[in-house]
């Protein structure tokens, strides 16, 4: 199986990682933010059933973004926006 992953920056300009972690022929999806130091700390471990709820509501979201979008709302928030809307990580 190949092995996949998704390194992305997030809102709250954390460095985000999301990929298959197969132990034992079970795979599951690992969210990991990287900390201080390069090492990294897991945010969510997902399986199958958890994967696809997920999904339909990223598909939600997606589908509420562009509908403002098209509408004119909220087109200009660029990272500085939208990290000073919702702050940064705790942690």
């Amino acid at each position: 199986m190949a092995h996949h992953q998704q390194t992305f920056t997030d809102v709250q300009r954390r460095e985000i990682t999301a990929e298959i972690v197969t132990r034992d022929g079970v795979p599951v999806l690992s969210v990991e933010k990287t900390v201080p130091g390069g090492s990294s700390k897991r945010l969510l471990l997902l399986n199958k059933v958890d994967a696809k709820q997920l999904a339909g509501l990223l598909d939600v979201y997606l589908n509420q973004v562009y509908s403002m979008e098209l509408a004119g709302l909220n087109a200009s928030l660029g990272p500085e926006d939208m990290l000073a809307l919702f702050g940064e990580d705790d942690d």
